[in-house]
């Protein structure tokens, strides 16, 4: 498992390491450079600070996934004294500050006279801050360069305000720098899209950014930040919030057909507002479930038929199972048909969330066979993925009245 996707993240991060100090901050890609070079010592890194000011924005984030980016189930398999190179492709989007990284890459000083490329090794880094590590993806990994602090442009009423402070002789952040780049969906694909990330049939793992691109979200000028950010709250709410979710799936039951002998339920399930994949990741399942149930509300054995929407690969990374996302705008039709049972009073329909489903198996998997770092952090997130799973859909549907 741990050599998935590491050299390929690897050659990046080197590359932006040694062409760091050359390039300009005006595009997207080059703000992006990873990891992110050390700030000034003078300028707070840690959140809460930011909080002090900006308490709207902070209250949110640090209920969002972003502030848990450094999860239980991700450091547990993380050993990054024995392995940097391993850390370091997952500190790329989950702590990418220079600071929040243990080890940092040594630029070498010959080439291999095997391969003639370049040998490259990690030493300590003096900059290390564990607190600002467990931050995950914070204020600082998006809106800090070089001491200074870039952020969207100002809304009307915040730059009158702005021209007011400046008018008294204060300069907040030491000149804010506005970069439009920030309302544009390019702005989170650069941790949303991985191009150069593991294939799988063709695929890549994480392809949440062109799927946007290719529908008509993107046409109408929709953003990322449209719904994860709206009116530029830092909710950054996904697969994990229910609400969410239902906003942005439709229902409905498209054929009911019940006689005397037999059942024929059909349920349409629509992504009528999710602007990419639904879900984007292999990481969730959505289980949608069909059955019968008696007088007493116990299921009928043998009646119930479960269908599934998401990208199922194995453990390990090396075989996709199946594919059944829906994109954008796209319906999967759940069909349920079976003999109607004499003692049958209701037939019920469900669909469940399970947003961590292939992370709980690999988290068992690894535990299993001896291959977690960490074992108690793993157990945590084993439980945390258990208690991620919610029903998104219920439907009953009474059989007495609706016999033949």
């Amino acid at each position: 498992m741990y050599s998935i996707n590491r050299y390929h993240i690897f050659i990046v991060i080197s590359i932006f390491i040694f062409f760091a100090p050359f390039l300009s901050l005006a595009s997207v890609n080059n703000y992006w450079q990873r990891p992110i070079l050390s700030q000034n010592p003078a300028f707070s890194l840690y959140p809460e600070n930011c909080g002090a000011c900006h308490k709207a924005q902070y209250d949110v984030w640090k209920d969002s996934l972003h502030s848990k980016a450094m999860s239980p189930g991700l450091m547990g398999q993380l050993n990054p004294k024995d392995d940097p190179e391993f850390a370091a492709s997952c500190y790329f989007c989950h702590a990418p500050l220079s600071e929040q990284a243990e080890y940092r890459i040594q630029k070498p000083e010959v080439r291999s006279q095997n391969t003639g490329a370049e040998d490259f090794d990690y030493i300590k880094n003096p900059s290390f801050d564990n607190k600002l590590k467990l931050s995950g993806v914070s204020c600082s990994v998006c809106h800090l360069r070089e001491g200074k602090v870039y952020g969207p442009p100002a809304r009307k009423e915040v730059r009158s305000q702005k021209s007011e402070v400046r008018s008294e002789g204060q300069k907040p952040h030491n000149s804010f720098i506005e970069r439009d780049f920030f309302e544009k969906a390019e702005f989170c694909a650069t941790c949303h899209q991985m191009d150069e990330g593991y294939e799988l049939n063709g695929k890549v793992l994480t392809n949440t950014y062109r799927e946007w691109k290719e529908s008509v979200y993107s046409k109408s000028n929709i953003t990322c930040q449209s719904c994860h950010m709206p009116d530029r709250q830092h909710l950054f709410r996904g697969i994990h919030d229910p609400d969410m979710v239902k906003r942005g799936v439709s229902f409905e039951i498209a054929k009911n057909e019940i006689g005397k002998d037999n059942i024929k339920i059909s349920l349409a399930i629509t992504n009528s507002g999710v602007g990419h994949f639904f879900p984007t990741y292999a990481t969730p399942m959505i289980i949608i479930k069909g059955f019968l149930i008696d007088g007493k509300g116990k299921i009928i054995e043998d009646t119930v038929k479960e269908s599934y929407i998401g990208r199922k690969i194995s453990l390990d990374l090396t075989k996709e199972i199946f594919d059944t996302r829906v994109p954008p705008k796209g319906v999967f039709n759940y069909q349920y048909e079976n003999i109607l049972h004499k003692d049958a009073e209701r037939f019920i329909i469900e669909v469940k969330v399970y947003p961590d489903m292939f992370y709980n198996g690999f988290y068992k998997a690894i535990l299993k066979e001896g291959n977690a770092h960490n074992k108690k952090l793993i157990k945590e997130a084993i439980k945390l993925t258990e208690r991620s799973v919610y029903t998104l859909y219920r439907k009953e549907i009474s059989l007495k009245e609706r016999r033949g």
